[in-house]
């Protein structure tokens, strides 16, 4: 089936790209696809079962390391470290493998075969094109934010009431961050605070007890 022109962005840029505001569910799969029947490189995303658009690119770590930066910055996170983090990840994916496995069994008959061998397999490594919700959070540097409130209440065996009383913020309003995994540097600095509180308070609880 061939592809309408019309519905392709001819070049994928920070500006043309579209992200999504990320879902609350789990299970939700972000996926780089390849579209067939086309004599130059076109992806389509989808996430969570949507797509969000096929652009044209030079490769997939390319749109790859752009859609990630561009998601970062949507959803409160770090584009600075994308690329950092992307790497971090240690999954290495390789492209058209029964290409890849023709190449190399060829270069078997060259002397050089072992260097032959690595520029074939460098040349075809990208990214993964599917990534878990865990995944796409570690990427762009939401794993923290996610983590905080939650790592607080189980810690100390805290409700969320009694957390948001200590804090001195609203326990709807603390909520609502845990669950959108949103966490303002405000109230992140104020549970650091707290729980180096808890800390101290406990440090001088064992020194009067050893006095």
């Amino acid at each position: 089936m061939k592809i309408k022109k019309e519905n392709i962005i001819p070049t994928a840029t920070l500006g043309t790209i579209r992200v999504p505001k990320l879902k609350k569910a789990t299970n939700n799969r972000l996926l780089f696809t390849k579209v067939m029947d086309s004599p130059v490189l076109i992806i389509e995303i989808i996430y969570a079962d949507k797509s969000l658009g096929k652009y044209e690119t030079n490769s997939f770590n390319e749109i790859i390391l752009l859609f990630f930066k561009k998601l970062a910055k949507f959803n409160n996170g770090s584009p600075d470290n994308v690329k950092e983090n992307l790497e971090k990840l240690e999954k290495i994916y390789l492209r058209d493998k029964s290409f890849v496995d023709e190449q190399l069994s060829q270069a078997e008959s060259f002397s050089n075969k072992d260097i032959l061998k690595s520029e074939i397999t460098n040349n075809f490594i990208s990214y993964p094109l599917e990534y878990t919700d865990s995944d796409i959070n570690e990427i762009i540097g939401l794993t923290e934010k996610q983590n905080i409130i939650r790592k607080t209440l189980d810690e100390y065996n805290l409700l969320m009431k009694d957390l948001a009383l200590a804090i001195g913020i609203n326990v709807n309003t603390l909520r609502s961050q845990a669950s959108k995994n949103d966490i303002t540097s405000q109230t992140k600095r104020s549970i650091e605070l707290y729980i180096e509180n808890i800390k101290l308070k406990n440090e001088l609880e064992m020194y009067k007890n050893k006095v």
